[in-house]
C-alpha cells in the first residue's frame, strides 16, 4: 500500500464530522429526504439496508416509524405491499428480525443453513413432529399461521422462563422453520404471522442462486458497514454473521488491506471506527446540515440508534430502551424514544396513541440541558405524527 493510500485508509475526523455524516445518510424527511410515495419505500429500504421489526405499538411500531421518518407521505400499507404482495422484500434476521431487500435472499440463505446446525440440538421428537406437520400442511394447503394448529403441547419458548412451558409447540415449530429457511413469512395480521414455502415467494432466479460461505461473510460485512455507516468492533453484532470474532476481525483486516474499508479515528473518542472506503468523500464533508423546522421522533430501534456506544461517543447521549426493564428500575419510562433536532439529540419523549379519543398523548418529555429552543420543532413533529396516525389532536405538549 502506498503512503498516500495508507493515509487515506487511516482517517482522522472530528465528532462534528461524524455526527453530520451519520445524520445526513439517514435521509430523514425533516432534512430533505429524496424518498416519496410507494416506490420511495423500496428505495429507502435499499439505502438503509435493513429495517428492524418490532411488534410493540404505544404510538407506532418501530419499522413503520423508521420509514415514516424517511419517506414523504409514508403509509404502513406500502410496506405491507412491498413485503407480502409484490415480494420485493422479505423478513429475516441480521440486526434482529428485519425487513430486507429481496435481492439479498441468496446470501441470507447461507445464514438460514447455518441455523439448521445451531438449532439441531433443540429439536426433540415432539418438535420434529410439529415441524413435519407444519411443512406438510403448508405444502398441501398453502400459507398458514400457528393458529391453525393446536396439539395442546406447550414448550419453553423464546420469551418464556426456562422452567415455564407457555408457548404452543406449533408456534415455535414455525419459528424454527423460518429461522432455518424452510419457510418465509408471507403475511401478517397484526402481530400474527403466516408462513409459506420460499419457492412460492422468492423469484426463481434468486431462489436457485447458490452462494458459498466466504461470499456470504464478505457480503454480510459490507452490508453491515453500509447500514451502520461508522461502526466499531466492540459491537456484538459486528459483521452480521455468526463467525467467531477472530474470523470477523481477520475479514475486516483483509478488507482494509484491499482498500475497501477505512479505519477512522475520531477526535476525543477512544474506540477505532470503520467505514467503507467508498463513503470517505461523504464522511470528510463537514458542511452543516440543512436546518429544519421539525424535530425527528425516532423509533426505539431506528438504524441511527443501533449502536448505543456510538451515541455516547459522538453525541454524549446515553439512551437505553427501558421497555424490558422492571418498572422500579427505569430511569425514564416504558416506551421512551429519542428526539433529534439539528445535529443533536435534544431530548426524550414518551407518547401513546389514544385511538378511542382520537388523541396523541405526550405523557412525558425530557429536554437535554441547553436545548429548550427545540420545543417548537418538537411540537410540530408531534402534530405531524398525530396526522399520520389519523388522530385529530395532541395533548401534553
Amino acid at each position: 500500500m502506498s503512503e498516500r493510500l495508507e493515509l487515506l485508509m487511516n482517517v482522522a475526523i472530528s465528532t462534528e464530522q461524524a455526527q453530520r455524516f451519520l445524520i445526513r445518510r439517514q435521509n430523514f424527511v425533516a432534512y430533505g429526504s429524496p424518498f416519496a410515495g410507494r416506490e420511495g419505500v423500496a428505495h429507502a429500504l435499499q439505502q438503509m439496508e435493513a429495517v428492524q421489526i418490532d411488534p410493540l405499538c404505544p404510538f407506532e411500531r418501530n419499522h413503520h416509524q423508521a420509514l415514516y421518518n424517511r419517506v414523504h407521505g409514508y403509509r404502513p400499507e406500502w410496506l405491507d405491499q412491498l413485503l407480502y404482495q409484490d415480494n420485493r422484500a422479505f423478513e429475516y434476521y441480521c440486526n434482529a428480525l428485519c425487513v430486507l431487500p429481496m435481492e439479498d435472499y441468496p446470501y441470507f440463505k447461507c445464514a438460514m443453513q447455518q441455523q439448521q446446525v445451531v438449532l439441531a440440538p433443540r429439536v426433540n421428537t415432539d418438535m420434529q413432529e410439529a415441524m413435519q406437520q407444519g411443512m406438510q400442511h403448508i405444502a398441501q394447503q398453502g400459507a398458514t399461521s400457528s393458529q391453525e394448529f393446536d396439539s395442546g403441547k406447550k414448550i419453553s419458548g423464546w420469551w418464556d422462563n426456562e422452567l415455564a412451558a407457555r408457548t404452543k409447540i406449533e408456534k415455535q415449530a414455525l419459528d424454527y422453520l423460518h429461522l432455518t429457511g424452510k419457510l418465509l413469512i408471507s403475511s401478517r395480521t397484526g402481530n400474527q404471522r403466516s408462513y409459506d414455502l420460499p419457492e412460492r415467494l422468492v423469484p426463481p432466479a434468486l431462489f436457485e442462486q447458490v452462494i458459498d460461505q466466504a461470499a456470504w461473510q464478505r457480503f454480510a460485512m459490507l452490508k453491515f458497514l453500509r447500514a451502520y455507516g461508522l461502526s466499531q468492533l466492540g459491537l456484538f453484532r459486528f459483521g452480521w454473521h455468526n463467525a467467531p470474532k477472530a474470523e470477523r476481525k481477520q475479514l475486516l483486516a483483509n478488507l482494509v488491506e484491499q482498500d475497501e474499508v477505512a479505519r477512522v479515528s475520531i477526535e476525543g473518542v477512544k474506540r477505532t471506527y470503520y467505514c467503507l472506503a467508498a463513503d470517505l468523500p461523504e464522511l470528510l464533508q463537514a458542511t452543516p446540515l440543512s436546518q429544519s423546522e421539525v424535530a425527528v421522533i425516532l423509533g426505539p430501534l431506528d438504524n441511527l440508534l443501533w449502536d448505543r456506544d456510538r451515541l455516547e461517543d459522538f453525541w454524549g447521549f446515553n439512551y437505553r430502551w427501558e421497555v424490558y426493564t422492571p418498572a422500579s428500575k427505569r430511569q425514564y419510562g416504558y416506551y421512551v424514544v429519542p428526539v433529534l433536532y439539528g445535529e443533536w439529540f435534544v431530548g426524550r419523549i414518551e407518547m401513546r396513541a389514544d385511538k378511542e379519543q382520537g388523541v396523541l398523548r405526550v405523557d412525558n418529555l425530557w429536554l437535554e440541558p441547553g436545548h429548550d429552543a427545540a420545543l417548537p420543532a418538537l411540537r410540530r413533529a408531534v402534530e405531524l405524527e398525530a396526522q399520520y396516525l389519523g388522530l385529530t389532536r395532541t395533548f401534553g405538549i
